[in-house]
């Protein structure tokens, strides 16, 4: 079956925005009134695509600064409910350069010479997790809503990865429409991203140092 790799790419983001983490008009602005646009219109954007090659980016430098909340959505397991937050589970927030929009990337990946780190994604497996700890709802067979834990400081994130879960969901049908088949998922760890990361400062750097040059 042949495909264009337009409508391929078309079809991935299409997917991804449908399924983003979303807020009706009047909750999103009761709660986040200074930033009434909906994290999917500011996070995820459009396809660049050059030759056999098609990259988007989820994420960027107005999203970072401006709504946050998309990233600690992807990467905390937990968060802290309105007032019960402190500097340590703030991080960068609490920073008053981030505050005014003049700096920001939680998805920076940090190395101290001993471990790779990046903020508000922990590592949450087996007995590390605190989310059955945390307030969360569940509903009975008959329907009923109940709020579990809800003493808890922190409430547990239901969209915790949510990047991945809906590629994983939504991927497979996408190459079967376009004929193709699925291949092996990769992930990257924090060392590979860190590496990848200051290689593009790196390029960066030597871009705009040639730019300077030419002007």
């Amino acid at each position: 079956m042949e495909y264009s790799l337009q409508d391929f790419v078309d079809k991935i983001r299409q997917n991804l925005y449908g399924n983003f983490p979303y807020e009706s008009d009047e909750l999103k602005i009761k709660k986040h009134i200074k930033t009434p646009l909906h994290i999917r219109d500011v996070a995820l954007g459009m396809p660049n695509i050059s030759g056999e090659t098609a990259i988007f980016e989820i994420g960027n430098d107005y999203a970072e600064t401006n709504y946050p909340y998309y990233h600690i959505l992807e990467d905390a397991e937990v968060i802290r409910k309105r007032g019960r937050g402190n500097k340590q589970s703030r991080g960068s927030q609490a920073n008053k350069d981030v505050i005014v929009g003049r700096s920001a990337d939680y998805g920076r990946v940090n190395f101290n010479g001993k471990t790779f780190t990046q903020e508000y994604r922990k590592n949450v497996r087996g007995s590390r997790s605190r989310a059955d700890k945390g307030t969360f709802k569940i509903v009975g067979s008959d329907g009923k809503v109940w709020t579990v834990n809800k003493e808890a400081n922190y409430y547990k994130n239901v969209h915790y990865h949510y990047i991945e879960r809906i590629l994983d969901t939504t991927l497979p049908f996408i190459a079967q429409e376009c004929g193709l088949r699925m291949g092996r998922t990769q992930l990257t760890s924090l060392e590979e991203e860190y590496n990848m990361q200051e290689s593009e400062l790196v390029l960066g750097g030597i871009m705009s140092h040639e730019e300077s040059w030419y002007d």
